[in-house]
């Protein structure tokens, strides 16, 4: 900008325009004298329209002559700024103030046309003089009709006098009438008062009656409140110690033959290895078997197998130790056998939890897997009820699940590579007596409205048969009631929502500590 400024003002690589007069003195000083008075002249004019516009403020259209005020003395700084260039060619700033010019001298031409039209038609002197003398016509009818009113004002005086007497005497019969209304508008007042007295104290019971009524009706409806979410609790809890034991069961019935699997495998690489070392030892002590050896081994494709049997031993491995991870998660999360409040990892619970959800986390038809991204702290082990916890992560992960899924088939396939969907999982030691555990997931916003009922009982925004309104519900009464801690959700537009669990590291002592009201 400062570049261009500096090139506005600057002569560059121009030559004054005196060189094109040959710097001839008396062609140069008739150009200046010219420019000079046509200059003085053009300033002039705009003082005498600014003066002449002063004097009359009545004139019509007194815009347009300040307009031409404005292009006349953008003349004459043209003029001047030829003067200039005849020693000094700043052309660029010439050409601009001609511009300029060429802006105000358009702009009232086009005004002045416009213009023309009002201007023909404002009146003529003759049709001024006419109009004075229709006005003056005016005024003499307005005088003669005003002494008319005057002369009707007097005799309606008259008539109002003669009225006035009239209605005196009619006055004095309505008092004596009025006197008599009186006497009987204080017995009505009478009455009335005794009636409203009446229909005030009959409010007042009917109000105390209804105050009764809606407490009772209050307390019933707390009542049936308590007793449906006690039983939805309790069925609740039924179920979910029916799968904890369904879950530990099944993983001790897995857990014995996929050992049994296990442990021999071992055995079982030993002994192929053996044998694939003695086939390797027979085919080069023995190069050229015999014929019916021979037919056996292509018919078999030996080359096939002793290069497939060591992937098969390991992948049948790899499947066992995936097994024994599974095991290991249902153990962990059904946690069968810690019902009461012990020291426990969370992230175990977390892993335990993730293991269960991985066939739904992988990738299905149109839709790109969920991606789970953990941000583990250094947490020490905590009291709490770890079964009753890892319920609280399987509702959280499953509802965010759910919600991924619903916004992914909502979405196109290019929207869906575009903003892939993720589970984040941070958790956070707040102090030495408080830990936090984030679950975040990019899917859809949830509504202020939806927020502040979403853990109520039985609210559900699924579809029929899809959703109880119980799960979020049970971990709140889990995070505050059992644990004394604190269960949050916020929700922004475009960033999903997020689940915020804040517990105690130690529950004995938070018992122990006094309750303030």
């Amino acid at each position: 900008m400062q570049e261009m400024w500096k090139t506005f003002f600057s002569s560059g690589s121009f030559i004054p325009h005196g060189h094109c007069y040959l710097w001839h003195t008396p062609l140069v000083w008739l150009h200046v004298a010219s420019d000079s008075i046509i200059a003085l002249a053009y300033f002039s004019i705009p003082i005498t329209l600014v003066y002449f516009i002063s004097k009359r403020e009545d004139l019509p259209f007194n815009w347009i002559f300040a307009l031409f005020g404005a292009f006349i003395v953008a003349c004459g700084i043209t003029h001047l700024l030829e003067l200039w260039t005849l020693w000094h060619p700043t052309y660029w700033l010439s050409g601009t103030m001609k511009a300029i010019t060429a802006l105000f001298s358009f702009a009232t031409a086009i005004l002045l046309l416009d213009l023309i039209p009002q201007a023909l038609a404002l009146p003529s002197p003759a049709q001024l003089e006419s109009a004075n003398q229709l006005l003056e016509a005016e005024i003499v009818e307005r005088q003669l009709a005003e002494a008319a009113l005057q002369k009707a004002k007097e005799e309606l005086e008259i008539r109002v006098e003669e009225r006035t007497a009239e209605l005196k005497s009619q006055t004095q019969h309505l008092e004596f009438a009025n006197r008599l209304l009186g006497s009987e508008i204080v017995e009505r007042q009478l009455a009335e008062a005794a009636l409203q007295k009446a229909k005030e104290e009959l409010e007042i019971r009917v109000e105390e009656r209804t105050a009764e009524l809606k407490c009772q009706a209050q307390q019933l409806n707390q009542a049936l409140c308590e007793l449906q979410q006690a039983q939805s609790k309790l069925i609740h809890s039924e179920k979910m110690s029916s799968l904890g034991q369904l879950v530990a069961g099944v993983a001790h019935e897995i857990n014995n033959p996929i050992n049994f699997i296990y442990g021999n495998l071992t055995h079982t690489r030993e002994y192929a290895d053996s044998l694939l070392e003695v086939v390797n030892i027979y085919q080069e002590q023995y190069p050229n078997p015999l014929p019916t050896v021979q037919e056996k081994i292509e018919s078999v494709d030996l080359g096939f197998i002793i290069s497939d049997l060591p992937k098969i031993l390991i992948s049948m491995k790899n499947g066992a130790e995936r097994i024994f991870g599974i095991v290991k998660s249902l153990r962990i999360f059904s946690r069968h056998d810690e019902a009461e409040m012990k020291l426990a990892d969370i992230h175990e619970g977390i892993e335990s939890t993730l293991m269960i959800l991985q066939s739904r986390l992988n990738a299905k038809p149109g839709l790109w897997s969920i991606q789970v991204l953990k941000e583990y702290a250094n947490l020490p082990k905590i009291e709490c009820y770890p079964g009753q916890l890892n319920q609280v992560f399987m509702n959280i992960m499953a509802n965010a699940i759910d919600a991924l899924e619903d916004d992914g088939h909502n979405k196109s396939i290019e929207a869906n590579e575009a903003n892939p969907r993720l589970i984040k999982i941070s958790t956070k030691l707040l102090d030495s007596e408080m830990v936090e555990i984030r679950i975040t997931n990019n899917g859809p916003e949830i509504t202020e409205s939806v927020i502040e009922q979403l853990f109520n009982p039985f609210f559900t925004t699924k579809p029929v048969g899809k959703g109880t309104g119980l799960g979020l519900s049970i971990g709140y009464q889990i995070i505050t009631v059992r644990h004394k801690g604190e269960l949050q959700c916020i929700s922004a537009p475009g960033k999903g929502a997020e689940f915020i669990i804040k517990i105690p590291t130690s529950l004995q002592s938070t018992f122990k500590k006094p309750q303030t009201t």
